[in-house]
């Protein structure tokens, strides 16, 4: 546990020094620093109280920390080599909103959660509009607004759940079987599992998370959909352990997934279009946590925030060097090296072989009832017809067309 809790409080306390200077060495030392932590604790520890009783914040090292530490970790250095030429608040901001990721992935407590998604909605918000486009800063209002929503649903939950219950550990509600028949319980469970769609974005409610995804700077629409989405499914993950909500999640995560696929199908924006399937994409995950499936989840968590960061950082590339958003506007526009990355982020996001998408799609499907087969299926089906508009960009993979110089 020292070990872990070493990490995060390194980047906590780099992000704040790059603030007074030298920010990109800082950031540079928090990665290093977290990096040796994750190998003090790994694969994992017991959990333990930080604090002592009877205030102390529940935290644990599972496999969802596990898998969020080494995306985090990762996504982190590949932006501070796409990102080395920034002299702005860039580098602190993301130091101090990945070690909030890191410390999400560790707590084992539902209103230390709570604190910890209002803190990163907030470092968010400042990133999303730090680009001083009028779109992006239009899009971390809407951000701003239904993400505080949410987490006002969620707060309003604990207070119902805890007044019942008297604990909010994750690990005593897990351990309680806690029964939803009483419906002041039960509204209190509706309330946080509303209020982490909404603070996620899910579909219907996450309408704003392709806005602020894709609006964003390149760099911090890699970090939102790359391991930033991921807290609130984690935050989720949780809560299908501490109660029996199961069912309820999996209904969340088709709904999300075809609500994703219908939007992108008609998006003209193509960073816009990406952040429809981040939406789309956490259908799968949830569907994975629903059934039970936490391993698959978690995979596919981990392997969609590799692709989908190499599909945003190609997408970023793409609109500054050509000057245009529009995807029917790049076509035949791209340089080869951009469109050999949108191409491989795109065989890897429709599943096909031999990429990770392929692999963690296939084991979500082992071991699911037919019937949630054939939802993957359809929901693979629809995230290739979709990405199908992009093909005129990937023409000059086969030298059809000449690219920009």
């Amino acid at each position: 546990m020292a070990g872990a809790l070493s990490g995060v409080l390194a980047y906590l306390g780099c992000g704040l020094l790059g603030f007074v200077g030298a920010p990109r060495a800082f950031s540079l030392l928090a990665l290093v620093a977290g990096v040796g932590s994750l190998l003090s604790w790994a694969p994992g520890f017991p959990e333990a109280l930080v604090g002592g009783l009877p205030w102390g914040i529940a935290v644990a090292a599972d496999d969802w920390t596990l898998g969020l530490w080494a995306l985090g970790l990762f996504l982190h250095a590949v932006l501070l080599i796409h990102a080395r030429d920034r002299k702005d608040s860039f580098h602190p901001l993301t130091t101090v909103l990945i070690g909030t990721c890191l410390a999400a992935a560790l707590s084992r407590d539902l209103f230390n959660l709570y604190v910890l998604l209002h803190l990163k909605s907030l470092l968010a918000l400042v990133l999303i509009a730090s680009g001083r486009r009028q779109p992006a800063m239009w899009a971390g209002v809407q951000y701003l607004i239904l993400t505080q929503v949410g987490l006002i649903l969620y707060l309003f939950g604990l207070g119902l759940v805890y007044g019942r219950l008297g604990t909010l550990s994750i690990s005593s509600l897990a351990g309680r079987g806690v029964d939803l028949g009483d419906p002041t319980l039960a509204v209190g469970v509706g309330l946080l599992l509303a209020g982490a769609a909404v603070e996620t974005g899910l579909f219907p409610f996450g309408l704003w998370l392709p806005q602020a995804h894709g609006q964003a700077p390149t760099e911090v629409s890699v970090l939102l959909s790359g391991i930033v989405v991921k807290i609130g499914a984690v935050t989720l993950a949780r809560l299908a352990e501490a109660f029996p909500v199961g069912n309820v999640v999996v209904a969340m995560g088709i709904v999300t997934g075809f609500g994703g696929i219908l939007y992108a199908l008609w998006e003209r924006d193509l960073k816009v279009f990406l952040g429809f399937h981040t939406v789309s994409q956490l259908g799968y995950i949830l569907i994975g946590i629903g059934l039970g499936a936490r391993t698959g989840a978690l995979l596919y968590a981990v392997a969609h925030g590799l692709f989908k960061g190499l599909l945003f950082l190609a997408a970023g590339e793409a609109v500054e060097g050509c000057g245009e958003r529009r995807i029917a506007g790049l076509a035949g526009q791209l340089s080869a090296p951009v469109a050999v990355a949108l191409g491989v982020g795109t065989w890897a996001i429709v599943g096909l072989p031999p990429l990770a998408g392929f692999a963690v799609k296939g084991g979500l499907a082992q071991g699911a009832p037919v019937w949630t087969k054939s939802v993957l299926a359809a929901l693979g089906l629809g995230t290739a017809a979709s990405f199908a508009k992009l093909i005129p960009l990937l023409l000059s993979l086969i030298h059809i067309s000449e690219p920009t110089r």
